[in-house]
C-alpha cells in the first residue's frame, strides 16, 4: 500500500470512531423533557381533530364512437349521458326526465333551447343531484327537451359547479 494512503486511512478510521463514542455519549446524556408541564395541559382545551378535506375525482373514458360517455345517477336513478361541453345546461330526454321523476305530462314547455337540430320546446327544471363516482353537485339547473333529443347531455350547468376538470385525449377528470 502507499506510505501517504496508510496513515490517512488510520486518520479517517480513528476520527470516524470518535464520531461514533462522541454520538452515544452525547445520546446517553440526553434527557427528553416535555414541552408542557402536567398542570399547564389541564389548562389547555382539548385538542381539536384534524380533518383532510377529501378530494374526489371521477375518470370518463373516451369510448369508441370517439365522444366522452357518463353514467350518473340522478336524483338516485341512473342515467347515461353523453358529455357535451358546448351545452350551456344538462339536458335530459323526456324518458330520463320521467325515469328521475319529473311529471313530463304537466311539464311547462315555455323556453326554447337552440339545438344542433334547430329550435325546441324544453321546460326548465332542477335537478336535486347528480352523483359520478363520488362527485356530486346538488340543484343543477337542467332543461328537459320535448323532442328530438337521442341522449341526455351533461352540460356546463353541472361541469362549472366542479372544481375542476380536465379533458385529455382518452379521458375526461371531473374534480371536486
Amino acid at each position: 500500500m502507499n506510505k501517504v494512503l496508510l496513515p490517512a486511512l488510520f486518520l479517517f478510521g480513528g476520527a470516524a470512531a470518535g464520531f461514533v463514542v462522541l454520538r452515544d455519549s452525547v445520546q446517553h446524556n440526553v434527557e427528553a423533557k416535555s414541552a408542557v408541564t402536567e398542570a399547564e395541559a389541564s389548562t389547555l382545551p382539548a385538542p381539536v381533530p384534524v380533518t383532510s378535506s377529501q378530494i374526489r375525482a371521477a375518470s370518463l373514458r373516451k369510448e369508441g364512437d370517439g365522444h366522452f360517455w357518463a353514467t350518473a345517477f340522478v336524483n338516485g336513478e341512473p342515467v347515461r349521458f353523453l358529455v357535451d361541453t358546448g351545452a350551456s345546461l344538462v339536458a335530459l330526454t323526456k324518458q330520463d326526465a320521467r325515469k328521475i321523476g319529473v311529471d313530463t305530462d304537466k311539464m311547462d314547455l315555455t323556453a326554447e333551447v337552440r339545438t344542433a337540430a334547430g329550435r325546441v320546446k324544453a321546460a326548465v327544471v332542477t335537478i336535486d343531484s347528480i352523483e359520478i363516482d363520488g362527485v356530486t353537485v346538488k340543484n343543477v339547473q337542467a332543461v328537459v327537451i320535448e323532442k328530438g333529443l337521442e341522449s341526455s347531455l351533461l352540460g356546463m350547468s353541472f361541469l362549472n359547479r366542479l372544481d375542476g376538470y380536465e379533458v385529455t385525449p382518452n379521458a375526461i377528470v371531473l374534480r371536486q
